[in-house]
């Protein structure tokens, strides 16, 4: 019988499927892989996982190791298809370690013979709500965030001063060691981080006492923002590098900034184009005439031409917002509606039947009867 109970290393049944296999190996791979958990204990466990993969991951060899408590089967028999060579280089039915490698390291923005993989700290998310004019014409913000920063103290190293280090006594401050595995099938070498020293080829002496040999620390920090013109709801601001320090070496998140916009009182947004109502009086609609309509820019006297229609909707080129990084601006688009009075004397009621009959139409009446409409 087997020395080892490889179906207990890998944490499923004797009778489990090759996908339930493959997917327990990736997981524990990921978890105890000496790159990303830097713990002796880790690097032990992974030796392990691998080699009870290597014959749980082929179905030849898992045969003979449920048949004859070893992978090799016949210990007298010669070595086909499907074995350790095969195995490494994605030959064989688990797929190969290549593949595996490929998929955990991808996993963590790396690839396989890499040094010590870089960090990247964690995004900031936050949002600030501007005035409709501030998000039109743009506008210069102080937001003011909590984050984790690089410890100014020991310059994030960890370390008191940032110079009481020792040199590595495993990796000797190369940062990388060879960690070597004995299997049935013979002996592994593969390289990786220092588990002693985090890849870094230096040992603390004496922790920062600022950040307790963290190499970083909270800290609040309020920044300057510019937000463009043409800025609307739902976009969002990236600010490279403004969020959270890594806990190692490696490069700082984001700060993510999601904004919100004011409505207006009388205007409305549709992307870089401007909408509004303008009520006037029904006698304006008939007779024409010139009104003044606020804009972005102050207001803008708009020619209203005789006859015109209630519904009509007039454009104003160039009066609208910015469009968001471009020199071009949407349009300002104005419906006219037009006002009833709210009542009429006996002598406007008989001036505006006179007007009617003399334009030889019903114009009056059919006004008049929309008017209601409007009005209910």
């Amino acid at each position: 019988m087997a020395s080892k109970d490889y179906y207990s290393t890998l944490g499923v049944d004797k009778n489990a499927s090759d996908d339930e296999i493959k997917s327990a190996y990736r997981r524990l791979a990921k978890k105890y892989h000496p790159d990303l958990n830097k713990t002796e204990e880790a690097a032990n466990k992974f030796k392990e996982i691998n080699e009870a993969y290597e014959v749980l991951g082929d179905s030849k060899k898992r045969a003979n190791y449920d048949q004859f408590g070893s992978a090799d089967g016949n210990p007298f028999g010669q070595g086909g298809a499907g074995g350790f060579g095969d195995f490494f280089s994605g030959g064989g039915q688990g797929g190969g370690f290549g593949d595996f490698f490929s998929d955990i390291f991808s996993a963590f923005g790396g690839s396989r013979g890499a040094s010590a993989q870089a960090q990247r700290g964690e995004d900031i998310d936050t949002s600030i709500t501007l005035e409709f004019e501030e998000a039109c014409f743009g506008c210069e913000k102080n937001i003011t965030i909590n984050k984790i920063d690089k410890c100014t103290a020991c310059n994030g190293t960890g370390a008191k001063n940032g110079k009481e280090f020792t040199t590595c006594s495993q990796c000797g401050g190369a940062g990388r060691v060879r960690f070597q595995q004995n299997t049935i099938f013979g002996t592994t070498i593969r390289e990786g981080a220092c588990p002693k020293c985090n890849g870094t080829g230096k040992v603390i002496k004496e922790k920062c006492p600022t950040c307790n040999g963290r190499g970083n620390q909270k800290t609040s920090k309020t920044l300057s923002v510019k937000f463009p013109a043409g800025i609307d709801t739902g976009n969002t601001l990236r600010m490279r590098g403004e969020g959270n320090a890594p806990s190692g070496k490696g490069v700082s998140g984001d700060l993510n900034i999601k904004v919100n916009v004011k409505p207006h009182k009388i205007l409305i947004r549709k992307g870089s184009d401007l909408y509004m109502d303008l009520y006037i009086p029904f006698t304006t609609t008939l007779l024409g005439g010139k009104v003044d309509i606020p804009t972005l820019n102050g207001n803008y006297t708009l020619n209203i031409p005789e006859r015109t229609a209630s519904g009509t909707v007039m454009r104003i080129k160039n009066k609208g917002v910015k469009v968001l990084n471009q020199n071009s601006y949407g349009d300002l688009l104005v419906t006219v509606k037009a006002e009833m009075p709210k009542g009429l004397s006996k002598e406007e009621k008989k001036t505006l039947e006179k007007l009617a009959d003399s334009i030889g139409d019903n114009s009056y009446v059919k006004y008049n009867d929309f008017l209601k409409k409007m009005k209910n």
